[in-house]
C-alpha cells in the first residue's frame, strides 16, 4: 500500500513538472506565433502597396507609349477620375470624350456647387479629382462673399476628399479668361489675375497640382472661343486636356 502511494506521488510530481515545462515552452511559442503573424501581415501590406505602385507606373508607361504611337487619344489618360466644373467642363461630356457620369459640372456652376456631388463621389470613390471654375465665380464675387476665394475653394475640395481614397490627387485649373469683348460686357470677368493668384496659392498650400492655362489661351487672344467669347470650340478640348494632364 505504501509502495503504491509513493508511486502515485512520483506520478503526480512528474505530471506537475511536465506541465510546468510544457507551459514554459508553449507560452513563448504562442508569443512567437503572434509576432510572426503580425510580421507577415505587415509584409503583405507593404507588398500590396509596392505592387500597386509598380502597376500604376507600368500602366502610365503603357499609356504614354500607346499615345506616342497614335494608338490612343489624350482622353485615355483620364482614369478613375471625377471632373468638376462649369459649362466649359460640360463640353467634355457633351462631345462624348469623357464619361458623363464622371463629369460633375453644369451651366452656371461655381465652386459653391462642388459639394452638390457628394452622393456621386461616394459611389465612384475616384482617385483623381480635377477642377475648373471661375467665370461664374468672378461674376458672383465668390471671393468677396466668402472672405477669400482660395479659402472657400479649398474647403469645398476637402469636403469631397472625405469620400475619396487616401492619396487621391487634386488638380486645379487656372481660370481661362473670356475674350476682351465679352469681358467688356461683364467687367467682373476682368479679375482673372486676382483669382488665379489665389488658386495658385491654394494649390501650393495644399500640395495640389495647379494647371496654368495662360499659354494655351494666349491670355484670351487665341482662336479658341465660340461667338459668345466665353465657351470653347471643340478643337480646343484636346489641347486643354493635354495641358491638364501635363502631356
Amino acid at each position: 500500500m505504501k509502495k503504491r502511494k509513493k508511486q502515485l506521488r512520483r506520478h503526480v510530481v512528474f505530471v506537475v513538472i511536465f506541465a510546468v515545462i510544457l507551459g514554459i515552452v508553449i507560452w513563448p511559442a504562442d508569443d512567437a506565433v503572434d509576432r510572426g503573424i503580425a510580421y507577415v501581415k505587415g509584409q503583405e501590406q507593404k507588398s500590396t502597396t509596392a505592387i500597386s505602385k509598380k502597376l500604376t507606373k507600368k500602366r502610365s508607361q503603357e499609356l504614354n507609349d500607346a499615345y506616342k504611337e497614335g494608338k490612343i487619344n489624350v482622353y485615355s489618360f483620364f482614369t478613375d477620375y471625377a471632373f468638376f466644373g462649369d459649362s466649359r467642363v460640360v463640353g467634355f461630356s457633351n462631345m462624348g470624350v469623357l464619361d458623363r457620369a464622371r463629369v460633375m459640372a453644369g451651366a452656371g456652376h461655381t465652386v459653391k456647387n462642388i459639394t452638390d456631388w457628394k452622393k456621386q463621389i461616394k459611389g465612384l470613390r475616384p482617385s483623381h479629382l480635377y477642377f475648373s471654375y471661375g467665370v461664374n465665380d468672378m461674376g458672383l464675387d465668390i471671393d468677396g462673399q466668402y472672405n477669400g476665394y482660395d479659402r472657400y475653394y479649398a474647403s469645398q475640395i476637402k469636403q469631397i476628399l472625405k469620400y475619396c481614397p487616401d492619396g487621391t490627387t487634386v488638380t486645379v485649373c487656372s481660370i481661362i479668361p473670356a475674350t476682351a469683348a465679352a469681358a467688356a460686357k461683364s467687367p467682373a470677368w476682368n479679375q482673372v489675375d486676382k483669382y488665379n493668384a489665389k488658386i495658385k496659392k491654394m494649390c501650393k498650400e495644399n500640395a495640389w497640382t495647379y494647371v496654368d492655362n495662360t499659354e494655351i489661351c494666349d491670355d484670351g487672344q487665341a482662336d479658341i472661343y465660340e461667338a459668345d467669347g466665353v465657351h470653347f470650340h471643340a478643337s480646343f478640348y484636346p489641347v486643354w486636356a493635354k495641358n491638364i494632364l501635363g502631356l
